[in-house]
C-alpha cells in the first residue's frame, strides 16, 4: 500500500501499508484528530487502496481507482452525518447492517467509511457494536471522528485508533507550493495554521466547504433564470461525487428558504449567498416552496443511495 501522496504522519501511514502488505489489514480502524488534519481524505486514500489490486496500490490508474476517486464504486460505503447534529442515526447503522451481509462486487473488501463530525448517539453505536465486534471476514471499517473518546470503549477496544495530526510548517508550505500557491502565500498560511493543511485550504477558500457554497450559489442563479443549459453544466460536476452533491443540496436549501424569507418580506438569512437568495425572488411564492420541496426530496433520494447521473438529471429538471 502506497499512501505516499498524503502529507505526513509518516508513522501512520507506515503501520497501515505495512498491515496491508502482510495481509493483517484490521477490521476496524480510526482516525481522530483536529478539523483540517485530513481524516476524510486518509481514509478515502486507504480504501481506494484496498479496492486496488496494483502492488502498488493504489495505482490511480486502473478502472477500480477511477470509481473510487469518482465515488462510485460498489464496494466503497460512505456514511455521515445529516441535519443540523451531522450526526450518524439508527437508520444509517440499519443500513450498514443490512449491506454487510452481502459479498463484495469487485474487490476482495465491503469498506464502510463513517465519518462522524459530532458525537454519535449511543443508541447508534450500540446498533453497530456487534457487527463490529463479530463483523464478516471481508468487512473493513474505517471511522473519522474529532476524538475516539466520542465512542464507547467497546468499540474502541476493538478497533486500532491513530491520531492524525497537522504537519510540520516547512512541510504544509511545500504542500502549498505543490497545488500553485505563491511561495510567500504558502510560508504566510503554513504558519497562520500551524502546518494544519485544511485550514490553509480554507483560508483560502479553496476547501470543500467553500466549493459547495459556491456552487450551491452558482445553481441558485440558474434557477432564478430557469436557465436549463447553465443548470446542467454547474451541476455536471456532482455527478461524480456523493459528498459532495450533499454539501451543495443542504447549502442550496437554505438559499432556497432565504429566497422564500425574502419573497415574503423578511430579512433573517441564514445562507451567505445573498445575491442568490435575492435573485430567486423573480420566482414566485409557489415556486419558491416547490423548489424547496424539491431539494429536500432529491436529499432523501441521495441518502438512499439514487443513482447519481439520473438524480442530477432530475433535479435539473426541478429547478428548472
Amino acid at each position: 500500500m502506497n499512501l505516499n501522496s498524503f502529507v505526513g504522519n509518516s508513522q501512520v501511514k507506515k503501520f497501515l501499508s505495512d498491515a496491508k502488505d502482510g495481509g493483517r489489514f484490521p477490521h476496524a480502524v480510526i482516525f481522530q484528530g483536529e478539523a483540517g488534519t485530513g481524516k476524510k481524505t486518509l481514509a478515502k486514500l486507504v480504501a481506494n487502496a484496498l479496492v486496488c489490486r496494483d502492488a502498488n496500490a493504489p495505482c490511480g490508474e486502473c478502472p477500480a481507482c477511477k470509481r473510487a476517486r469518482a465515488g462510485s464504486h460498489p464496494d466503497i460505503r460512505i456514511e455521515e452525518g445529516s441535519g443540523a447534529t451531522r450526526s450518524l442515526n439508527v437508520e444509517a447503522a440499519k443500513r450498514i447492517i443490512l449491506d454487510s451481509h452481502r459479498m463484495p462486487e469487485e474487490a476482495d473488501y465491503n469498506i464502510y467509511l463513517l465519518f462522524v463530525e459530532n458525537k454519535m448517539p449511543e443508541v447508534t453505536q450500540n446498533k453497530l457494536l456487534k457487527l463490529i465486534e463479530e463483523p464478516p471476514g471481508n468487512t473493513v471499517f474505517i471511522i473519522t471522528v474529532p476524538s475516539a473518546e466520542s465512542l464507547l470503549p467497546t468499540i474502541r477496544s476493538r478497533s486500532q485508533i491513530f491520531s492524525l495530526r497537522p504537519v510540520a510548517v516547512n512541510e504544509a508550505a511545500d504542500y502549498g507550493r505543490m497545488i500553485g500557491m505563491e511561495s510567500a502565500e504558502a510560508e504566510r498560511l503554513a504558519a497562520l495554521c500551524g502546518g494544519n493543511i485544511g485550514r490553509m485550504l480554507q483560508e483560502r477558500g479553496e476547501g470543500e466547504e467553500a466549493y459547495a457554497t459556491a456552487a450551491a450559489e452558482r445553481i441558485a442563479l440558474a434557477s432564478a433564470e430557469r436557465n436549463t443549459e447553465r443548470l446542467l453544466e454547474e451541476t455536471a460536476p456532482l455527478i461524480k461525487n456523493r459528498q459532495l452533491t450533499g454539501e451543495v443540496l443542504e447549502r442550496l436549501g437554505l438559499i432556497l428558504r432565504d429566497g422564500a424569507v425574502l419573497k415574503a418580506g423578511g430579512s433573517e438569512l441564514l445562507s451567505p449567498g445573498g445575491e442568490a437568495a435575492e435573485e430567486l425572488t423573480k420566482r414566485s411564492a409557489g415556486d419558491l416552496l416547490k423548489l424547496l420541496d424539491a431539494v429536500t426530496e432529491h436529499r432523501k433520494k441521495l441518502e438512499r443511495n439514487a443513482n447519481m447521473p439520473l438524480l442530477i438529471t432530475s433535479l435539473c429538471a426541478a429547478l428548472a
